[in-house]
C-alpha cells in the first residue's frame, strides 16, 4: 500500500499537459486553513497571503527557466492536497534545481 500514493502521483503528473504559463492557485483556502490551526490571530493570514504572493513573484520570475518536467510535477504537488500553495511550487521547484545542480546536471 506504500506505493499507491506515490503511483497515483506519477500517474497525474504523466496525465497533466506541461504549460509553458504558470499555474494560478486561489490560496485564500491554504492560508485559510494554515491560520486555523495555529491560531486564531487573524494577522496570521495577512502573513501567509503575502508570504505566498512572495512565492508567486518568484516562480512567476524563473518559471520559464525551470525544466518542463519539473513544472509539471511540482505544480501537480502543490496542489495534491486541494489547497494549492505557491510556497509548495517554489519550494519543489527549488529543491528540484538543487538536486540537480548536485548530481551535475
Amino acid at each position: 500500500m506504500m506505493f499507491a500514493v506515490p503511483a497515483l502521483l506519477m500517474e497525474l503528473v504523466l496525465a497533466m499537459p506541461v504549460s509553458d504559463t504558470m499555474p494560478v492557485f486561489d490560496v485564500h483556502g491554504s492560508c485559510r486553513a494554515a491560520t486555523q490551526q495555529m491560531t486564531l490571530d487573524a494577522g496570521r493570514q495577512k502573513l501567509c497571503l503575502e508570504d505566498e504572493g512572495s512565492a508567486r513573484a518568484e516562480v512567476e520570475k524563473k518559471w520559464s527557466s525551470y525544466p518542463a518536467g519539473d513544472r509539471t510535477r511540482c505544480a501537480a504537488e502543490a496542489q495534491l492536497d486541494g489547497l494549492p500553495s505557491y510556497v509548495d511550487l517554489l519550494e519543489c521547484l527549488t529543491l528540484a534545481r538543487e538536486a540537480k545542480a548536485e548530481d551535475g546536471q
